[in-house]
Parts: C-alpha cells; structure tokens; sequence
C-alpha cells in the first residue's frame, strides 16, 4: 500500500516580515485564506503563529489567536496547532504566558520545544521544568505536544524527562529542526542520525530552515517521515524567486512526494496517523 505523507504548513511564524515577502499573511482573514489555499493543495496540518493585525509583529494575545483559530476552522478542516515557543525569544514570555492560548483555545496539538538554545543571537530556554510542565498540561487538556527538536540532545531530554518518567504515554510527535543558527546544520548525515535516535512507533517531520527546506523535508519523506513547509521558515519558491503564496510550498511538496511514488495524506488520513489525543 502506497504510504500517506502528511503536509504541514507553517503560514506566518514569528521571524519574517512583509520585507521578506509581501506575500506575508498578517490579519486573520489572510492567515485563513492562505490556511485554506494550502489546505487545498494537501496540507493537512497548520501551524500557527499570531501577528498583531495593525502592527504585523508577533503577538501572544489569546484573543488574536482566537480569531485566527476560528477563521482558519471555519476556511477548512484542517488539523490546528499552536505555537508554544513563538514568543519565548521575540516578546520575553513566561512558560505560564506561552501556553496561555493552549489552556484557552484547545487545538489539536502544540509544539512543546525539546531543549534550551542559543538561537542566533537569542537565548531560546525550554528547562526540564519547563518541558515537564508542558507534556503534563497538555495530557491534560489532550492537546498533542509536538516536540521540536534542534539538536540530538533534545531528543534525549524527550527521552529522559518524559518517557522514562512515564508523563505521557508513547507514541510522540516529533519535528526535526535542521538550518536554524545555534542548532543542529541542516545535512543528510545529520538529518540520518536524528532519525535514528527516535523510537520505533514515533511518527515525525522534518523542518528545513530557508533553502534547506525541500531538500530536508524531501531526505525526511525518503526516511519515513513527514515534512513541514511555509513562509515561517522560507519565503522563497526556488533560488530568487519568492513564492506568492504557502500553497506555492506545499504544492512543490506535493508533487515531489508523489514522483517519489508516495501519496499525499489527508485531514483523516493524518487524524489516523498522528497520535492525537483529542480523536476529534
């Protein structure tokens, strides 16, 4: 049977600007919009960042990431994730501030960063307290914690601190992060040996940063994993050429993955795959 890839797509993240791309969704209309358009071209998971609507800056506010939420189930039923570590090295947040949209809004799944950092000039702290209290709460509000991991350390902080302390019950999410200053550089030889740290069960994507994007997610795919694309981590279609919209990504993804002779996993196909805990 042909093996199903799931898509995600990262549409704003917390780093670009429209001087990046001025194709950069901002309010929550766009980020829907262009939730859906990706959607359509088989992305089956959004991750999701809040931009303040007048400013275009990163925000926490919960109540932007409401509006945001509800645009994007009402464009299409896609499977919903929210940032936990967007603010954490742009606005200065608190764990507690972190997670807030979490408690509030309930998504499918989160992103629960695996380990502290320098990333670039930036001191990225995600403690053992931290990443305990994360997997804890999210168990609880059955919210499945996506663990982003930037270097083979974390995944043994993953291992250590919550699967050996028994906080949540296997199989996990992984993503793996490759190209971001101050973590682990985006090669096959290392993409390879972070795949190989994972245990058997654990489903994963790969996260290429800028033109490491589709070459990472491509090796990730080959490996049996999933892989993640957007103007979070790269504005540009190929070499100088930016791409006008997320659906631009994923439907270079797409139809790579199906030349590979793979398929493209649906909303429901990713349900059945992912080991979500809301089973919505």
């Amino acid at each position: 049977m042909t093996r199903k890839v799931i898509i995600t797509v990262a549409p704003t993240g917390s780093i670009p600007t429209r001087k990046d791309n001025p194709n950069l969704p901002i309010t929550a209309e766009e980020i829907a919009d262009e939730t859906r358009r990706a959607y359509e071209a088989g992305a089956s998971v959004v991750h999701l960042h809040a931009r303040d609507p007048d400013t275009g800056k990163p925000t926490s506010d919960v109540e932007v990431f409401r509006r945001c939420l509800a645009a994007i189930r009402e464009a299409c039923p896609i499977i919903t994730q929210v940032t936990t570590g967007g603010g954490a090295t742009t606005l200065g947040l608190s764990p507690e501030e972190r997670l807030m949209p979490v408690k509030e809004l309930r998504p499918d799944s989160a992103s629960l960063n695996a380990g502290s950092m320098n990333f670039g000039r930036s001191l990225f702290q995600n403690t053992p307290d931290v990443i305990e209290l994360y997997a804890q709460r999210m168990k609880t509000l059955k919210v499945m914690p996506e663990f982003e991991v930037y270097d083979l350390s974390m995944i043994q902080n993953v291992d250590y601190w919550v699967r050996r302390a028994g906080i949540l019950d296997p199989p996990y999410q992984f993503s793996l992060v490759l190209g971001v200053m101050g973590g682990i550089p985006p090669t096959f030889k290392n993409l390879l040996a972070l795949q190989e740290s994972l245990q058997t069960g654990d489903t994963w994507q790969v996260i290429g940063i800028g033109r490491h994007q589709i070459p990472m997610g491509v090796m990730g795919v080959l490996l049996g994993g999933n892989l993640r694309v957007g103007f979070e981590d790269n504005v540009y279609l190929s070499k100088g050429v930016l791409a006008k919209s997320n659906a631009d990504l994923v439907e270079k993804a797409a139809r790579i993955i199906r030349e590979l002779g793979f398929a493209i996993a649906s909303v429901d196909e990713a349900r059945a795959i992912l080991p979500l805990l809301n089973h919505g």
